[in-house]
């Protein structure tokens, strides 16, 4: 996000130091990925997680989403140069995703969902992506101080993530270790039948 990141330390993010610290594979072992789905990263950046991810979904596509021209100019590039085909390019804003709702089988945050003032609503605005039964894959910092990351006082830990969640109407399915200096926490859209239960439950 701009007001987070300044774009002239682009090269940062494509640094190979950074592969060392996350283990993309370790990631993505823990969402349930298949080869057909149809996954958004928002707040994509240059491509650190939607190139990759585009592999594990080859009969698949990845939306690749970010607020940042220069970002998005620079995935774009590697788009090409990695012959990536089955990755769709897009612009957003911090609440307004161009994706049809109800049409995503999954849904990557990867270190985004501290940045939001108001983290609800935001998970709101995904949950209205998904398809019932489809995944969220939230990658935060660990909330303590590390070399690399955000002020401690801008991380969400995972009792914060659970309960924007659940605000926001999402089950949390996980939280496991990632590194040193952060987790990955899953969520899953109730099913259609489950939400109704629950509408019918509050309604009772």
């Amino acid at each position: 996000m701009p007001h987070k990141f300044d774009p002239k330390n682009l090269d940062r993010l494509d640094r190979q130091d950074r592969r060392q610290l996350i283990d993309v594979e370790a990631v993505f072992s823990q969402l349930p990925l298949t080869t057909g789905q149809s996954v958004a990263d928002i707040g994509c950046g240059t491509g650190f997680f939607a190139i990759p991810l585009s592999r594990h979904v080859p009969e698949g596509k990845v939306y690749a989403l970010d607020i940042a021209d220069e970002m998005l100019s620079r995935l774009r590039q590697k788009v090409a140069e990695n012959g990536a085909a089955n990755i769709e390019v897009l612009k957003c804003s911090e609440m307004d995703f161009p994706l049809p709702k109800g049409a995503m089988d999954g849904i990557l945050l990867a270190f985004v969902l501290h940045e939001q003032e108001d983290r609800v609503r935001f998970l709101e605005k995904v949950h209205e992506l998904l398809k019932p039964g489809a995944w969220v894959g939230i990658i935060e910092w660990e909330k303590k101080e590390t070399k690399m990351g955000p002020p401690v006082a801008e991380r969400i830990d995972r009792s914060e993530v659970k309960d924007a969640a659940s605000k926001a109407g999402l089950d949390f399915l996980l939280a496991t270790q990632s590194g040193e200096t952060n987790y990955v926490a899953v969520l899953k859209r109730p099913d259609s039948r489950k939400e109704r239960d629950t509408a019918t439950e509050a309604v009772s």
